[in-house]
């Protein structure tokens, strides 16, 4: 964790910060969230060459809760990932109000248990300092006996022995605490807004892309962008257009895993040249899930590929491509073609690649 920040975020700052992201953005999730200050926490991963998004994504969304194999079956906890497990739907008027009664009355209750202890430890406090005090006084009347008794006084000493002992002590025990706190008067108020009721509210939010993941960071901890970012140009580096039969898509996948800074952009597409694609899939994974057969034939993964390094782009011409960019001139425009500029905005297109 290079990051804390406890933030009572506005309206607008929510919105900006849940730009391009899948939080479910409701009534009650937002009216929750802008309630009262929330914590935004900055992890890192030093480990660069795994995708730091997909990571976290996938161990709060996706995994389960573990097996204990130490625990018989009926004492486990249930499998639901952490999203599930932290998520809460709104409440009804009705639930809420009934909820913030039983808080009062649950806070008056352990005032009044509190003041009880209070009460209680004054009064011994008070038992202990009457009977120190009357110690007192009867140790001081054995030391006076005895100096009149050594000064040979008897009649001094005889006249001492009479005195009735004084325990009369200006000590009050208290039956009460002087200042009984008033109960705090918390009213209805007919203005209040209640959100509708049944509606996704998630503990938790974490960006599911490089777009929001920045938008994010750059609003949360803006010092620490400035501190450990250096900013990138404004245009996207040279690159080319790579196709390949949709046959070879594991294939590339594992080819190019080690280079996956060098991907710009990949997708799944009906094609047979980069000006008539159709759009099928962002990921490999996504496709995989598609229920809707497509003429293989016709299908094909494509890449939109840096070539500042030659690495990825080897890796993928090694497999046989059926496209290649014939230079970085065309390959701004095949790729220009292929991925328009809100591409992927609101899906993980790097998934293949998290482990």
């Amino acid at each position: 964790m290079v990051g804390r920040e406890e933030i009572q975020l506005t309206k607008e700052m929510a919105d900006d910060i849940l730009y391009a992201g899948d939080a479910p953005i409701n009534e009650a999730s937002m009216h929750v969230l802008i309630s009262g200050p929330a914590l935004a926490i900055c992890f890192r991963l030093l480990d660069t060459d795994k995708h730091f998004v997909s990571l976290v994504r996938k161990i709060l969304y996706e995994d389960l809760t573990p097996i204990d194999d130490s625990k018989p079956l009926e004492m486990q906890l249930p499998q639901r990932t952490a999203y599930d497990y932290y998520k809460t739907y709104s409440l009804t008027k009705e639930e809420i109000l009934k909820k913030r009664r039983e808080e009062i009355i649950k806070r008056k209750e352990e005032e009044r248990e509190k003041r009880a202890r209070r009460l209680s430890e004054m009064q011994r406090l008070a038992r202990q300092a009457i009977e120190d005090t009357i110690e007192a006084r009867r140790a001081e009347k054995e030391k006076r006996k005895l100096e009149l008794l050594k000064a040979g006084n008897l009649s001094a000493l005889e006249t001492l022995k009479e005195e009735p002992d004084d325990e009369e002590v200006d000590i009050t025990i208290p039956e009460e605490l002087s200042e009984e706190e008033e109960e705090s008067s918390e009213e209805e108020c007919d203005d209040e807004y209640f959100p509708p009721a049944g509606l996704v509210i998630p503990g938790f939010y974490a960006p599911p892309n490089d777009v929001s993941k920045t938008n994010g960071l750059a609003i949360l901890f803006p010092n620490l962008v400035l501190e450990n970012v250096t900013p990138e140009l404004e245009f996207l580096p040279p690159h080319v257009l790579v196709m390949l039969d949709i046959t070879k898509r594991y294939k590339a996948i594992e080819a190019i895993s080690k280079y996956r800074r060098e991907i710009i952009h990949i997708g799944i597409f009906k094609a047979t040249n980069p000006y008539d694609g159709e759009h099928v899939a962002f990921s490999v994974k996504q496709f995989d899930k598609i229920d809707k057969k497509y003429n293989e034939d016709l299908l094909k993964l494509v890449f939109m590929v840096s070539i500042k390094s030659d690495l990825a782009l080897l890796s993928l011409v090694d497999l046989g491509p059926y496209y290649v960019s014939a230079d970085e001139t065309f390959g701004e425009l095949e790729c220009a073609a292929m991925f328009d500029v809100n591409y992927a905005d609101d899906y993980n297109e790097f998934e293949d690649f998290t482990h």
